[in-house]
C-alpha cells in the first residue's frame, strides 16, 4: 500500500491543478499528434530543457555507441542524489527504466520523455518522494538514427518513421546482455553495476497476434527471479495495471501463443534466458519487468498506456519501497552465502502441467490460407470483440543444473573474459605468480557448431566431462570468488554447461582446433610399438571391425595419435577451472 507520505502527495496533486506545460516542454510526439518521434539530437535538446527547468533532474553520460555517440541517462532525485553513493544514502529504491533497446520500438522513449517532463514540472510529486529514477531514453542510439518509415512493417506508427532494430554492428542488444559484445551493452551493464538498481523496466513493442489489449507485460520470470522479488512483483504490478485499466487501456500478459493457429491452447510465458534483459537482471538480484505495447494499436494509445503504467508502477514502488529494499537485501545475502555444491539452475523450459487460467480479451478469429506461404494462418475480425478463457503457462521446470563452486579460475591469455567480468562489475583478482593446483576442469568433446552465424558468433554445444586435475595455473590468471551477490551472473557466464555462457557463445572455440599433426611415417612406427601392449592391441583390433572407422583415414590416425605422448592434451580443455575451496590470496 502507499505510505502516508505518498498518500499526502497524491491527495495534494489531486486537489490542485497541474503546472501548465510551457510550449517548449511538449514532446515532439505530442506536438505532432503522435505522428513523429524525436531524433536523438532532438531528444537530448528536450532533456536539457527539462534539466534547466528542474533542479531534481540531471543528464549524465555513461558510455559511447559503436558509432561514437554519447549515451545519456537522466537521473531524477528529490534529494539531488546524482551519484550512486548519494542515492544509496537516501534510503530510496533506485529504478532503472530503459527504452528503445530495439530502436524501432520507440513507445518507451516518448512515454519516458512525457514522464520526465511531468517530474520536471512537479506534476508527479509522489514519485520522487519515494524513489530515485534513472531513465535511459534511447539505448540503441545508432539504430535509432537509422530512421525510415519502413523499419517496422508490423507496427502501427509513428507514421513519419522510426529507428532500426539492431545496433550499427548488426547486434540485437536484447540478445547481448550476458555475453556483452556490444559497447552499448558493456556501458549499460557497467551503469547497472555502479548504481545497483532495485527495479528494472525494459520497454518494447510486440509483434504477432491481434487482441484487445494495448499494454502487455511479463515479469517474475522463473526460474531466475528469486522468490522474494517475484513475490514483490506479484503484489505491486497488478495494482499498477489496474490503474492503467482505469484510464481505459486494456492490459494482458505478454502474448506468445503455444500454437499460433489455436489461441485457445494458451499463452507461453516461459523462461527468459540471461541473453535477454528479463533473464539477466534477475541474476543480479534485480526485480525486472518487460513492457510490450501492442504494435497494432495506434501509436498515441501505445505511448499513453506505456506512460500510464510507468507512472502507476513508480507510485506503487514508492509506496512499497521498504518491502522492495528488504526483498533485495534478502536476495543479495542468499546469493553471497550459497552453499558450495548446491545445484544452480542454468536452463529451463515451460511447464505445461501447471497452467493459470485468465479471461483473455481478443477478437473472433478464423483460419485462412496465406497466399504468400500457402499454409494456414489466423485472421482476426476486430468488429467482433470477445473474451475467452485461456491457460497461461508462466511456470517452468528446470532442465539443467550445475554445482556451485567456491570460485572460478580463468587461465591468463583470454582477455575477452576479463573484459566481460569488468563490464558486469564482477570482483576478481589476478594471481601474482604461477601456481600448481588441484582444480575442477571441463573437458569438451563431441562438439557441434551452429550452421549459421547468430549475433556475429558461431555458437557451439558439446558434451562436458567434469574432472579433477592438477594443473599449472599461470601468473595473471583470474581468480573469481563467488561470495558475491553476482554469483548467479558469474555461474551463467563461466560454467560451460550454461546455454548463455561464453563457451556456448563460441568465445573458446579455438580449444577444438588441432594445431599439431603427426605424419603417417611417424604414426606407423608408434603403432608398431604400441601393438606390443596386449590391451592396446585388443582395442585396436576391435575398432578395425567397425567399417566406418576402418575406412576413415583421419579417424585411424587420430586414434593412434591420441594415445601417444605427442598428443596435445589441452585440446577440448575449456579455459575455466572451478575450485570448491577458496584460495587465500594477498589483499589486492
Amino acid at each position: 500500500m502507499l505510505t502516508p507520505t505518498v498518500l499526502v502527495a497524491v491527495a495534494a496533486a489531486a486537489t490542485r491543478p497541474p503546472v501548465d506545460i510551457p510550449p517548449d516542454h511538449f514532446t515532439k510526439a505530442e506536438l505532432t499528434s503522435f505522428r513523429s518521434t524525436p531524433s536523438f539530437d532532438e531528444t537530448v535538446a528536450f532533456l536539457l530543457r527539462l534539466t534547466a527547468t528542474s533542479p531534481y533532474l540531471r543528464i549524465d553520460y555513461f558510455g559511447s555507441t559503436g558509432q561514437g555517440r554519447r549515451m545519456p541517462v537522466v537521473i531524477a532525485s528529490k534529494e539531488r542524489a546524482f551519484t550512486p553513493d548519494a542515492a544509496w544514502k537516501s534510503g530510496k529504491p533506485i529504478v532503472l527504466v530503459l527504452a528503445s533497446i530495439h530502436a524501432g520500438e520507440v513507445d518507451g522513449t516518448d512515454a519516458s520523455l512525457i514522464l520526465l517532463r511531468d517530474l520536471a514540472l512537479g506534476n508527479r510529486p509522489e514519485i520522487l518522494d519515494g524513489v530515485t529514477l534513472l531513465v535511459v531514453p534511447i539505448y540503441n542510439i545508432d539504430g535509432h538514427e537509422r530512421t525510415s518509415k519502413f523499419n517496422r512493417p508490423n507496427q502501427n506508427g509513428p507514421v513519419d518513421g522510426m529507428g532500426f532494430r539492431s545496433s550499427a554492428r548488426g547486434l540485437d542488444l536484447n540478445r547481448d546482455w550476458l555475453k556483452a559484445d556490444a559497447p552499448e551493452t558493456r556501458a549499460l551493464v557497467s551503469l547497472a553495476a555502479a548504481w545497483k538498481p532495485d527495479l528494472f523496466v525494459d520497454n518494447h513493442v510486440t509483434d504477432g497476434a491481434d487482441f484487445q489489449a494495448t499494454l502487455t507485460l511479463s515479469y517474475a520470470n522463473e526460474p531466475y527471479t528469486p522468490k522474494p522479488l517475484a513475490d514483490w512483483l506479484k503484489k505491486v504490478v497488478p495494482r499498477a495495471l489496474r490503474s492503467v485499466e482505469e484510464l481505459g487501456y486494456k492490459t494482458a500478459p505478454y502474448v506468445d501463443f503455444v500454437d499460433h493457429l489455436d489461441p485457445l491452447k494458451g499463452i507461453d510465458a516461459g523462461p527468459s534466458s540471461p541473453r535477454y534483459s528479463t533473464g539477466y537482471f534477475p541474476l543480479r538480484g534485480v526485480a525486472s519487468i518487460l513492457v510490450e505495447t501492442h504494435a497494432i494499436k495506434p501509436y498515441g494509445d501505445r505511448v499513453k498506456s506505456n506512460e500510464a503504467f510507468l507512472h502507476a508502477l513508480l507510485a506503487e514502488t514508492a509506496g512499497e519501497a521498504k518491502s522492495l529494499l528488504a526483498a533485495r537485501e534478502t536476495v543479495r545475502q542468499e546469493a553471497r552465502r550459497g552453499v558450495v555444491g548446491s545445484l544452480v539452475p542454468v536452463d529451463a523450459e515451460t511447464d505445461r502441467t501447471r497452467p493459470e487460467t485468465i479471461d483473455f480479451r481478443t477478437f473472433a478469429w478464423s483460419t485462412a490460407i496465406s497466399e504468400v506461404t500457402g499454409k494456414p494462418v489466423v485472421r482476426y475480425d476486430r468488429t467482433k470483440p470477445m473474451t475467452v478463457k485461456v491457460p497461461v503457462f508462466e511456470h517452468t521446470k528446470t532442465t539443467r543444473t550445475v554445482p556451485r563452486p567456491a570460485a572460478f579460475l580463468v587461465p591468463s591469455g583470454w582477455p575477452g573474459v576479463e573484459d566481460r567480468l569488468k563490464a558486469h562489475g564482477v570482483r576478481y583478482q589476478k594471481l601474482e605468480t604461477a601456481q600448481t593446483l588441484a582444480v575442477g576442469t571441463y573437458r569438451a568433446s563431441a562438439e557441434s557448431f551452429a550452421k549459421a552465424s547468430y549475433q556475429g558468433r558461431t555458437r557451439v554445444s558439446a558434451k562436458i566431462a567434469r574432472r579433477t586435475e592438477t594443473r599449472l595455473v599461470p601468473a595473471n590468471s583470474l581468480y573469481v570468488p563467488l561470495d558475491t551477490e553476482l554469483a548467479g551472473t558469474i555461474i551463467h557466464l563461466l560454467d560451460p554447461e550454461s546455454p548463455d555462457s561464453l563457451f556456448a557463445w563460441g568465445e573458446f572455440n579455438t580449444v577444438f582446433e588441432q594445431k599439431e599433426y603427426a605424419d603417417v611415417r611417424v604414426l606407423d612406427g608408434l603403432l608398431a610399438e604400441k601393438l606390443k601392449d596386449a590391451a592396446f592391441k585388443a582395442e585396436w583390433e576391435e575398432k578395425l571391425k567397425e567399417s566406418n572407422f576402418a575406412n576413415d583415414t583421419r579417424a585411424r590416425m587420430r586414434f593412434v595419435y591420441e594415445r601417444t605422448p605427442y598428443w596435445d592434451e589441452m585440446l577440448g580443455l575449456v579455459p575455466v577451472y572451478r575450485l570448491d575451496t577458496p584460495l587465500t590470496l594477498p589483499a589486492p
